[in-house]
């Protein structure tokens, strides 16, 4: 009976199960909890057994002992779980928008003209389009335009003003010019 005690309370680990298998940060501010789960090769979860993490790369991303894991900036890197010489990794990718091009710098819309999207691609460190992201427009003088559609300018009245564009901390803007509708007769 002791011997079967003995055994019992034995924290033999094979290996480490990470979960998320994988993890990416698309932007600032994220943080990823992970959990890992010691193993014996009878598929048996030892316990007690609790391993340490670090980052192999500490410039790309950052984790706590309670296994939070932070992105700090654009790259490619490995968590690490360790449980005395046992390990087993995951990979990191930290795709941060670097920088956003605008395809057009202007825009000259007619008063009371359709709506007109602003095109823009979000690039990441390596300078390749990163897709769709979260953005945020702004136009500084509303009396002029307005966004509508999450991406288009609706001319209001003619004028001019800015759409500034943002994601992630990253900034750009578009000049926009709203011009009479010479079309319309004035009375």
């Amino acid at each position: 009976m002791l011997l079967a005690l003995v055994a019992f309370g034995c924290d033999k680990v094979d290996y480490i199960e990470i979960s998320p298998t994988d993890v990416e940060f698309q932007s600032r501010g994220e943080s990823k909890n992970l959990s890992a789960r010691c193993m014996s090769r009878a598929g048996n979860r030892a316990e007690r057994a609790v391993p340490t993490w670090r980052v192999k790369d500490p410039e790309i991303a950052e984790i706590n002992a309670k296994a939070q894991l932070k992105p700090k900036k654009s790259g490619v890197t490995e968590v690490i779980a360790t449980y005395k010489d046992v390990e087993a990794a995951i990979p990191v990718r930290v795709r941060f928008v670097e920088k956003i091009e605008v395809a057009s710098p202007t825009l000259t819309l007619t008063e009371g003209g359709d709506a007109q999207a602003i095109r823009l691609k979000f690039l990441g460190a390596e300078g390749k389009d990163l897709g769709k992201r979260g953005v945020t427009l702004a136009v500084r003088d509303k009396t002029v335009a307005t966004i509508v559609g999450g991406d288009s300018v609706l001319p209001l009245d003619p004028g001019t003003t800015t759409v500034d564009i943002q994601v992630d901390g990253i900034t750009a803007s578009v000049g926009v010019t709203v011009e009479a509708d010479k079309t319309v007769k004035k009375k």
